[in-house]
């Protein structure tokens, strides 16, 4: 039986897209923790170290915050188009065009997953679909 897919990972597929953004506002909250730490060592120099140890800690939360959001939606993703079999044309090009920038970054694994599996299932994501029979 060669049954087209269900939609039954829409929302995984969009929710674990969205989640993406987290990469952004947390590098957001490291550019502006930063700037703190970067402040703090100017105004009392590095004779005060707890001072600086609390920007730098808000860096880092930043970051992992950012970093650990971004991979819940990685893998929800990853649950939409293998387990699910989510397919939209939307889904094609957020494969090529995400997957395509993380190689460039620390998921490159995922970056290369997702930029190959979009690129075989291509065929299958954007071929016309025929009328239903269900009127």
């Amino acid at each position: 039986m060669n049954e087209p897919p269900s939609n039954s990972g829409a929302f995984i597929a969009k929710l674990g897209a969205w989640l993406q953004l987290a990469q952004l506002i947390g590098f957001a909250g490291t550019v502006n923790g930063m700037m703190k730490a970067f402040s703090t060592l100017k105004i009392s120099g590095a004779s005060d170290p707890e001072k600086l140890s609390g920007a730098i800690g808000e860096v880092l939360v930043a970051a992992f915050t950012g970093i650990a959001v971004s991979l819940v939606g990685v893998l929800l993703v990853l649950i939409a188009i293998t387990v699910c079999r989510y397919r939209a044309v939307w889904m094609f090009w957020f494969l090529c065009l995400y997957g395509g920038l993380m190689i460039f970054g620390y998921f490159f694994p995922f970056g290369l997953f997702f930029l190959i599996y979009g690129l075989v299932k291509k065929e299958e994501v954007l071929r016309p679909q025929p009328p239903s029979l269900m009127a």
